[in-house]
């Protein structure tokens, strides 16, 4: 009973990849249109999958296409004269080579090209990553200005229809090229943030999200952008979220905390000291351990990130802290 239905479906879902292509190679495709595709991709693996499978038919057409091509040759241009008095008789109908030389053209036209479209509409996928103590610029396709932090992961799919980036555990600062055309989407988490040409900085260590806007306006979506944003931010405002939590908390700051690291300083305001180790630890090659109480101490001020040694040192001093240094680690207690 399962064999049919699933065989019915399966081709429905060809059908409909095939349509795809038809819809998004017309003349009057649109940027919805595009986008709309990618919504149908991304619902599931079997879209993706039919698409993919489309995309292989379309080049095994096109690696026949000479023949085809052959067999779609105009007829002669003799023209044969008939007289007044001569009964003409009705034309025959191709035969079933004829109709399937002609469907199997008409599918190479309408999914010729079709491949290349989608990967440029798309973008090619870059994926950048940074070490421990190492920070990078990057410059992505369109013009936009990524700071990536020490022991950061980001992938970029930037095409001329989309512009689509992933954060993983780590941090970036962005200056996105303005394209009103082409809305900037960053999944990070559980959440998209979607912005036309703005700058801002987004933190995401252990599941914890931080957004924070110095320039222009940014979106945030839970999940279904189709139930609108949880949150708009402007200058001088910040979003924080844990993810998997329903909620967010929205805050007044000062953006420029938020962008010090980028010139070589952590700002810190009453930072749970765990929390402060857990980032100089991305920053340099001799982890520092926190034993006792320490991990609970709090700290406010300005740290120089240049040197590891003075920062230990500077946050020993101000929080009456020993520290116990060996060639592997350095303890705070």
């Amino acid at each position: 009973m399962s064999g049919p239905k699933s065989t019915t479906q399966a081709e429905l879902v060809r059908e409909q990849a095939i349509s795809w292509l038809v819809r998004v190679q017309s003349d009057r495709a649109t940027g919805e249109d595009w986008a709309a595709l990618a919504d149908w991709l991304e619902e599931s693996e079997t879209h993706l999958a039919a698409f993919e499978e489309a995309e292989m038919l379309s080049r095994r057409i096109d690696s026949s296409a000479d023949s085809l091509l052959k067999g779609l040759r105009a007829p002669s241009a003799k023209v044969i004269q008939f007289s007044a008095h001569q009964t003409r008789r009705p034309r025959s109908r191709p035969g079933w080579a004829g109709t399937a030389l002609l469907a199997a053209s008409v599918i190479a036209l309408a999914m010729f090209g079709a491949p290349m479209l989608w990967n440029g509409y798309q973008g090619p996928l870059r994926t950048y990553q940074t070490g421990v103590g190492e920070t990078r610029d990057l410059k992505l396709a369109d013009g936009t200005s990524v700071r990536l932090d020490a022991a950061s992961t980001l992938s970029a799919r930037i095409g001329w229809g989309a512009r689509r980036v992933t954060l993983g555990d780590g941090e970036a600062s962005f200056d996105v090229a303005t394209d009103a055309h082409r809305p900037f989407l960053i999944r990070v988490g559980d959440q998209t943030v979607r912005v036309v040409g703005t700058e801002f900085n987004i933190r995401h260590y252990d599941r914890s999200t931080v957004v924070t806007v110095r320039r222009g306006i940014v979106e945030i979506y839970q999940d279904d952008p189709a139930t609108g944003p949880v949150a708009r931010l402007t200058k001088g405002w910040a979003l924080q979220h844990v993810q998997g939590s329903s909620g967010s908390r929205v805050s007044a700051v000062n953006p420029d905390s938020a962008f010090a690291w980028t010139q070589g300083h952590l700002i810190c305001d009453d930072e749970p000291l765990s929390e402060i180790v857990a980032y100089l630890n991305r920053r340099y090659p001799v982890p520092i351990r926190l034993s006792g109480e320490a991990a609970a101490r709090r700290f406010s001020g300005v740290l120089a990130l240049d040197d590891q040694e003075e920062v230990v040192r500077d946050l020993g001093r101000y929080l009456s802290l020993s520290e116990i240094r060996s060639e592997r680690q350095i303890i705070l207690r």
